[in-house]
């Protein structure tokens, strides 16, 4: 049989095998995919089990889960996004709803609307006299608005929503001597309640020595700081709305569904500008209200025990007036803070805190408590919840923050046939109905968590039981926010909240719910975030300042380009010159035989490293989305790239960071293996002893030292602290190392060298025992000591090599920040937020693949201009090959 017979029969068979693959089994329609809502190996599952009732009701629906890559933390979306690229997403998945925007704006979604209705009338929503499907009529204005982009609508709202409240163990209230049916109001009552809370010298069961019990944990997440923005009645985000008659500007709330003027002009046909709020006189109060819980100074007043607070003066002086009672009281009396801060490491998971009696109250969402549970094995009869007290003035209020997430549908839908497109429609409507609701509520009431269900829906089901069972302060919130007495807030769904958000934790929530910057100045960082969320990081930059910066943008690119060309002018004139030299050597050899070897290698090259730099040469001209149209912005990337302070002091923190690594992991195997040579005995036994950490995986490195890091006094370096506080005039406290922004930098360091240096000291030990030992011999005749033979003969022996090294880990230091991914991803607040770092986060986090593209433009001109002079010094080197 030929080749060409069995090339053909392969074919077939692949074919046949793929047409296989891709048949339903026993002829049924294909299976709808779903991502988050379906897991079979958790029947009891509310969507679950909704999802189980459709298989039944409609044979032609079969149902599977789509599992894929997860990343951890807020990469978590990334694997989805990027199976959505692959067109191997699942059919229907689950979109945040202050996220779904910017999905939209990328193309990821599939429209709805040949089931919810078409826009007839050009307002861009679609009412009820438009929609088509009853669902659609029942969803609130806002929920409708966060899902439609002109006219279009790409998701439905879950069955059921999150509310976020303040969770607390009743037991320990009532320890403290409080009501925990008289939850606190106001902050200031909630302050009271924290300090009543809080006995710093309390033994606590299963917990560090000295922790302690402290009133609240702060967590350093930003959409946890926004509901106390929000009850002192500010908004993080606020419409513009220009009025057309007068020309004056009127600002509305974000979830403002009515937009009328104080003298009745309606603003609804008006575009709006969206702008962040985060600098506030509410978000300022905000945040003093974090520094406040975690550095106020006060102690328990010895007569009645109530909390007395100290001003600065009566710390200093060491007394204060209690009315007209002197209270005097000695320094170790004062009390710090009232709030734990959030470590983030071994023994800082909230439930666990809670559970051990760590902290009393935190903030978490009050329909998600079955975590407690599972994870601590906490009993829900100790639970129990309020609302955000409200904040200091007149516009104070009392507020609960809820989530709607979305049921979406992915683009790929739209290739699919319209008897697939209605099951996967079908699917998604059980998903959101109020039969998986209802399931839901009933799995928490079996799970013992119906204290935290509505009253109504408890009445609704059939578990009238359980009502008496419910504290009353519970009753009573749930009929204040059905009334309207506490109010309902959400997230921003407008603009890019995922990048505006990360910024916050890394200048101000991240730092001040740790507790370790008591001055850190808040409202600069505020201020600063602001700047930056309406200068492009969270809505666009205006068009007229992109317009300013147009003229000087071409000049700087101009000068690239020409810098660029000038370099590789002179490399390949060089390169032309070598050749030139060595044309009798190459007359040797066919020149056709030589392409043949190097052509297999040019290829690949080509394929795996210079196609993918010409194709994010052309995305850092462009407004990349993974699907749909890319258009072409020209130099705006790179203007919003120059006008972003952070992606500047990102590249400071890289140069510190390359310095270090210079400094410590360059070094230090070169110090190595000069020590290794003297060795008297036991050579081999060090040897190996240092090249251990190098078979180590470098993930088990980092979460090893990161466990060493532990901040609480039981870390192992706060230990090795503790041992040397011993040693006379030694004096040095717990340290949080990475939770530290001035040790945090140093504390990522240190990993790599101490699991590197092993392999790099062999090879410069190599290179040392190719020192002549004449040289040394002669060296002792002259009188010459140690630093003499060091500067004189063993390292320039070793220079061509330590150069050559040198070029390597400069350039792979620039390139790498996987210590600081696993150890501190950029924090404590952007303290090692380092180049590469921040290009990852904006590629994945925040899917500005063009922003991520033109930073590391920028990031790798850098690199060449660097690596092109270091070339160059290193051509002037000298080698030779070592004698025996």
């Amino acid at each position: 049989m030929s080749r060409t017979h069995l090339c053909l029969m392969a074919i077939a068979t692949l074919a046949a095998s793929l047409a296989a693959a891709a048949a339903p089994p026993d002829g049924r329609p294909p299976p709808v995919c779903v991502n988050s809502f379906f897991n079979p190996n958790t029947p009891e599952y509310g969507t679950t089990r909704r999802l189980i009732e459709l298989m039944a009701e409609d044979p032609s629906i079969r149902i599977v889960g789509w599992g894929g890559i997860q990343l951890p933390g807020a990469g978590g979306k990334a694997p989805l996004m990027m199976a959505i690229a692959g067109r191997t997403a699942p059919d229907i998945g689950e979109s945040w709803f202050h996220i779904i925007r910017n999905e939209i704006r990328q193309g990821f979604l599939y429209p709805l609307n040949e089931w919810i209705g078409e826009d007839r009338n050009g307002d861009g929503q679609i009412g009820d006299d438009e929609a088509i499907w009853d669902g659609w009529k029942r969803v609130p204005p806002l929920w409708r608005q966060v899902a439609t982009v002109d006219g279009k609508v790409y998701g439905i709202p879950q069955a059921e929503g999150y509310s976020l409240g303040v969770v607390f163990r009743t037991d320990l209230v009532r320890a403290a001597g409080l009501n925990p049916n008289q939850p606190p109001e106001t902050w200031d009552e909630l302050v009271r309640w924290c300090q009543k809370l809080t006995d710093p010298n309390r033994n606590v069961p299963g917990a560090p020595v000295g922790s302690g019990q402290r009133g609240i944990v702060l967590l350093p997440h930003s959409f946890m700081w926004l509901p106390w923005v929000q009850s002192a009645g500010g908004s993080p985000i606020v419409q513009n709305r220009k009025s057309p008659r007068t020309g004056l500007d009127y600002a509305f709330a974000p979830e403002a569904t009515a937009f009328v003027t104080p003298d009745g002009e309606d603003l609804s046909d008006v575009t709006p500008e969206w702008r962040a709020q985060f600098a506030s006189p509410e978000a300022l109060a905000a945040a003093e209200l974090y520094h406040r819980l975690h550095w106020m100074r006060w102690l328990p007043d010895p007569a009645t025990g109530e909390p007395v607070n100290l001003s600065t003066q009566d710390v200093s002086r060491g007394w204060t007036m209690v009315g007209e009672r002197r209270l005097s009281f000695q320094p170790a009396e004062v009390v710090r803070g009232v709030a734990r801060g959030y470590p983030g490491q071994r023994g800082g998971d909230v439930f666990a805190l809670l559970a051990r009696g760590e902290v009393a109250m935190l903030t978490w969402f009050v329909s998600d408590l079955s975590s407690f549970g599972a994870t601590v094995g906490i009993n829900a009869q100790l639970l129990s919840w309020f609302p955000f007290p409200a904040g200091p003035g007149p516009k104070g209020r009392r507020v609960v923050q809820v989530q709607h997430h979305y049921i979406v549908s992915y683009e790929a839908t739209g290739g699919k046939s319209k008897e697939e497109r209605d099951r996967i429609w079908k699917t998604m409507t059980a998903i959101g109905d109020e039969a998986a609701r209802d399931h839901a509520i009933r799995e928490r009431v079996i799970g013992g968590l119906a204290r935290f269900v509505n009253p109504r829906d408890l009445e609704r089901l059939g578990y009238g039981e359980y009502l008496r069972d419910l504290p009353e302060s519970i009753r009573r919130t749930y009929r204040e926010m059905d009334e309207g007495l506490i109010q309902e807030f959400t997230e921003p769904w407008m603009g890019f909240w995922v990048t505006a958000g990360a910024a916050l934790d890394a200048h101000v929530t991240g730092l001040l719910a740790s507790g370790t910057s008591e001055s850190l100045d808040y409202a600069a960082g505020l201020r600063e975030v602001e700047r930056q969320a309406n200068s492009g990081l969270m809505f666009d930059t205006p068009r007229a300042t992109l317009d300013r910066h147009r003229p000087v943008a071409r000049v700087v690119f101009s000068a690239v380009v020409g810098f660029m060309a000038f370099l590789v002018f002179r490399m390949v004139r060089a390169q032309l010159k070598r050749s030139r030299s060595a044309a009798s050597a190459r007359s040797v050899f066919n020149p056709w035989f030589a392409w043949g070897l190097v052509m297999p290698a040019i290829l690949l090259i080509g394929l795996w490293s210079y196609y993918p730099l010409a194709r994010g040469m052309v995305m850092a001209f462009q407004d990349y989305h993974i699907t749909g149209h890319s258009p072409f912005v020209g130099l705006d990337n790179f203007i919003n790239l120059a006008l972003d302070a952070s992606f500047w002091r990102s590249l400071g923190r890289t140069a510190y960071f390359v310095f270090l690594n210079m400094c410590l992991a360059f070094c230090a195997p070169i110090v190595l293996a000069i020590l290794l040579t003297e060795v008297p005995r036991g050579k081999i036994f060090y040897r190996t002893l240092f090249f251990l950490p190098q078979m180590t995986s470098g993930l088990v490195i980092a979460l090893l030292w990161k466990l060493m890091y532990e901040p609480t006094p039981q870390g192992f370096f706060n230990q090795i602290l503790a041992l040397v506080n011993r040693l006379p005039f030694v004096e040095i406290g717990p340290q949080t190392w990475l939770q530290d922004p001035k040790l945090a930098m140093i504390c990522c360091v240190l990993p790599t060298v101490w699991a590197s240096m092993g392999m790099a000291s062999l090879i410069y030990l190599a290179a040392l025992h190719s020192v002549p030992p004449d040289f040394y011999e002669a060296a002792d005749i002259d009188g010459a000591g140690i630093v003499a033979k060091l500067t004189r003969i063993t390292l320039p022996s070793i220079l061509p090599l330590i150069i050559i090294n040198f070029v390597g880990t400069f350039i792979g230091t620039f390139q790498n920040m996987g210590s600081i991914f696993l150890l501190t991803f950029g924090g404590p607040g952007e303290a090692t937020t380092v180049a590469g770092l921040r290009i990852w986060i904006e590629a994945y986090n925040n899917l500005r693949f063009s922003m991520a593209t033109s930073m590391a433009w920028v990031l790798g001109s850098l690199l060449i201009g660097l690596t092109y002079f270091q070339i160059q010094f290193l051509s002037k080197v000298e080698y030779r090959r070592a004698q025996e």
